[in-house]
């Protein structure tokens, strides 16, 4: 047999990091952080009579920092993922092409004796039909993944905006009633001027 029947699949890497818990990286936990950045606000000094606070911005800087550096990566994997999936399949038509080609090469070596000839072609044709299965196969695990990390990507997505409207509107609700107690307290304030 000739050394083409030797054909290697290339190697598809998806580099694909672990699925990590949010709790456990490096004890990062993004409901800390979003509870530190709330304090910060409503702990800073206010500015009388306005709805402004003052902040100290290297600290809150920071803790948007840490909240950003740890974030989940799906959203990263999923896109670097949608960004190859035509290298991935180019790969794989690529390989399909190799194997087709060692096929015929084969064949033609076997031309000699009719017999032989017959056994080739039914070779060629399983070895057709198998590589073209495998390619199929390997679109759909392909295809598959993509659509489940996509998925996964915009279930995170879908839950990290709820968690920012559920917090801005808790910080809302916060001033808003703030504001009504320092509205009382000033018409309580004018009421005893009258």
């Amino acid at each position: 047999m000739s050394s083409s029947n030797n054909i290697q699949p290339p190697a598809i890497s998806l580099d694909i990091p672990k699925a990590i818990a949010p709790e456990s990286r490096l004890g990062f936990n993004l409901e800390i952080g979003l509870d530190t950045i709330e304090e910060l606000i409503i702990n800073s000094t206010h500015v009388p009579l306005t709805e402004l606070v003052v902040i100290d911005r290297v600290v809150l800087l920071y803790e948007l920092n840490q909240i950003r550096e740890n974030l989940p990566t799906d959203l990263a994997v999923a896109r670097e993922i949608a960004n190859r999936q035509q290298q991935i399949i180019t790969e794989a038509e690529n390989y399909a092409a190799a194997v087709v080609r060692a096929a015929k090469t084969q064949a033609q070596q076997m031309l000699s004796d009719s017999t032989i000839l017959r056994q080739a072609e039914l070779d060629g044709a399983k070895i057709r039909l198998k590589t073209e299965q495998e390619c199929d196969r390997l679109k759909q695990t392909t295809v598959a993944q993509i659509n489940q990390l996509r998925q996964n990507a915009i279930a995170e997505c879908e839950t990290i905006q709820t968690g920012a409207d559920d917090y801005a509107d808790h910080v809302l609700g916060n001033i808003e009633q703030r504001l009504q107690q320092m509205l009382q307290v000033i018409q309580n304030g004018r009421q005893q001027l009258d």
